[in-house]
């Protein structure tokens, strides 16, 4: 499965890379399937820092995703691999400066491991409604701050 999404954020890519390198310490919404999500290496992130994850798959069935950053260029590029939860992935942000702020551009490759593999075509419309609500709140919550 291949995503591609852009946003336009009314904020320098400054302020955008440093809400999404430092995506482990902001709260999570009410409603959000992420449950745990922490910082497993020590000191400041950059290339090598690994994450966790416990995220609700559907009700009563949570998983855990294990990431590293792979790229880490500050205000222009930050990359992840990523595992776990029957998916296995390559998650891709880029930075774009334009007059009004930040040109925001996801790209995301993954692939369903297992028995999810048969649902694929169904998980794929569903994630990529997700993804756009998650850009959309990014964008929310940079804009108000």
């Amino acid at each position: 499965m291949y995503f591609e999404l852009s946003i336009v954020i009314h904020r320098p890519p400054s302020e955008v890379f440093a809400f999404l390198r430092d995506k482990d310490k902001h709260p999570q919404k009410k409603d959000s399937p992420v449950l745990v999500l922490e910082q497993t290496t020590l000191g400041a992130p950059g290339v090598g820092t690994h994450y966790r994850e416990v995220v609700q798959m559907v009700p009563l069935v949570q998983g855990e995703i294990l990431s590293v950053i792979t790229r880490f260029e500050p205000n222009e590029h930050l990359e992840e691999d990523f595992e776990g939860a029957g998916f296995k992935g390559h998650l891709a942000y880029h930075f774009l400066s334009e007059d009004d702020g930040t040109r925001l551009i996801q790209r995301e490759t993954m692939s369903a491991q297992g028995f999810l593999k048969v649902l694929e075509p169904v998980i794929e419309r569903v994630f990529f409604h997700h993804l756009r609500e998650r850009l959309e709140a990014i964008k929310g919550f940079l804009e108000s701050a």
